[in-house]
């Protein structure tokens, strides 16, 4: 099955870059905009939990640059992540790491895994599932978001 690729690129508070680069539905003329909001709400759920700036993102056919302000938080750093570990519907893994997490919201921790029922852990749930499918294009179901540095 065809598949499509989403990249995320994010810098550090010293301007160092992490990318984040997912599989998902095949892009054509019928689906694109479809694809781009779900893209869109992928993009803005990792913002509610990631310190590090958006510096571009590209979807098959589109690829935006971004002139961020970089973060001025202590722990805005490329090498902290959260790794996201789903599986496909064929119980095939799925994983890739979110850069700089905000791990000290509130809400958002239960020891070093993220609250998937917290409110930004739901809607980061929400958009990655809505959106993120395996290299064999099959949806995708979150099991566990986890701290690692």
């Amino acid at each position: 099955m065809a598949v499509s690729r989403y990249n995320l690129t994010y810098l550090d508070r010293d301007g160092e870059a992490a990318t984040i680069s997912v599989w998902s539905t095949a892009l054509d003329a019928g689906n694109f905009v479809t694809q781009q909001g779900l893209a869109q709400a992928l993009r803005d759920a990792i913002a509610d939990i990631s310190l590090l700036a958006l510096s571009k993102e590209s979807l098959v056919a589109t690829e935006t640059a971004y002139n961020p302000a970089l973060p001025t938080h202590a722990y805005a750093e490329r090498g902290i992540k959260f790794l996201v570990r789903a599986r496909d519907t064929n119980g095939n893994a799925v994983t890739f790491k979110i850069p700089g997490p905000d791990k000290g919201q509130a809400d958002l921790m239960v020891g070093e895994k993220v609250d998937l029922t917290s409110i930004n852990g739901a809607a980061l749930v929400n958009a990655i599932e809505a959106f993120v499918k395996s290299n064999d294009g099959e949806a995708v179901t979150v099991q566990e978001i986890v701290y690692v540095d």
